[in-house]
Order: C-alpha cells, then structure tokens, then sequence
C-alpha cells in the first residue's frame, strides 16, 4: 500500500498552475481527496503530493473566485515596513553615491538587517571586495627559500615577538588599500578596482 502522507525532508514548494488545474479537475470528477492524491502522484511522480488541505483550499479558490491561480499578490496582509518604496530609494541614493558605505555606518534611517536585505532584494546588487595579489618574479623564489631557512634557524620563542597586520595598507598619495572595505555593483558587473604603488 502507497504511502500518500507528505515527507517532512521534502522541500515544500509552489504548486504550478498546471498542478493547481489537475488537482481541481480531478477532485470535480470524483469527490474524493484519496483520488486526488493518487492520481497527482502518479502523474506527478517528481512533485509531492498535496495535502487536503492543499485540495480543499484550491477547490475553494476555484468556486469563490473562478479562479484556481495564487491570489497572494495584492491582497491584504502583513505588509513590507523595513523595505518599504521610500527606504528602497534612500538605500539607492546612498550607494550611488558612495558604492563603499558601510551598513553599520551608512548613517541612515535605516536599520543594519533593512539595510542589508534591500541590497540583494531589492537592487539586485551584491558586494564585491578586492583582492590584492602579487606577481611572482623570477627571483622570488630564492628569496623565499632564503627566509624559510633563515626563520627555520630562530629560536621557538621568536614567533611571540612577531606583530602581524592585516587591515589597512595607507600609502602616500592618499590611496588606502583595506580587505575589510567592500564595494556594492550590480550582479555580475563588478567595479572597477583600481591599484596603486608607491613610485
């Protein structure tokens, strides 16, 4: 015997409007949720099978509204507050302005999750950071092997005396090079980065 009940380690998703007009038909043929069930099953063996709930509440669509599509969008509910229109377009305005800003110190109006929600939601944009890489010489290699073997010969505690940083590499034109700062664009149209060196 079939086991109609639903999985709880499947994913539940959409029903599409080719699933929601089988479900309505074949529940108007037979008047029966077990019918329903299997016959959704067996042709659509990749989908899980709905509930009856699930049935029911098609059905009812269908003979309230004549209609068994997802009515969701446009009727009343829990509306959006953070990501409101307004809020959208402060965000946009400041990212225009300064791809770099920070969403703990945008110093907007906004809150830190708002802010970083409305990014990908909304804009579609995502955050990109730089990654600075240096290119290997010929002679990086004998250099590399010399201090391998020169830090091999120091004593166990000299690595307590080692101060290693990794935030911000400021140079003298003004330029700062820092890991830790992103830049928002456009999905799959990253910025521009542009390096410097000290001449």
């Amino acid at each position: 015997m079939q086991d109609f009940y639903r999985s709880k380690s499947l994913p539940i998703k959409q029903l599409t409007k080719e699933q929601r007009t089988f479900i309505v038909e074949k529940y108007f043929q037979a008047k029966s949720f077990q019918h329903v069930i299997q016959s959704f099953q067996e042709h659509f063996p990749e989908r899980q099978s709905p509930t009856k709930m699930t049935i029911w509440r098609n059905v009812t669509r269908y003979r309230t509204e004549g209609t068994n599509l997802n009515l969701n969008k446009g009727r009343p509910g829990r509306k959006r507050t953070g990501r409101s229109e307004e809020n959208v377009r402060i965000v946009q305005g400041a990212l225009t302005e300064n791809p770099q800003i920070s969403a703990r110190k945008s110093g907007l109006d906004v809150t830190k999750s708002i802010f970083s929600r409305i990014i990908p939601w909304d804009l579609k944009w995502h955050p990109y950071k730089m990654h600075v890489r240096n290119k290997l010489l010929d002679n990086d290699l004998p250099r590399r092997l010399n201090f391998a073997q020169w830090f091999l010969q120091r004593n166990v505690w000299f690595v307590d005396d080692i101060v290693v940083g990794d935030e911000a590499a400021f140079h003298l034109n003004g330029k700062v090079n820092n890991h830790n700062v992103c830049t928002y664009a456009a999905k799959n149209q990253p910025p521009n980065f542009k390096t410097s060196r000290n001449g």
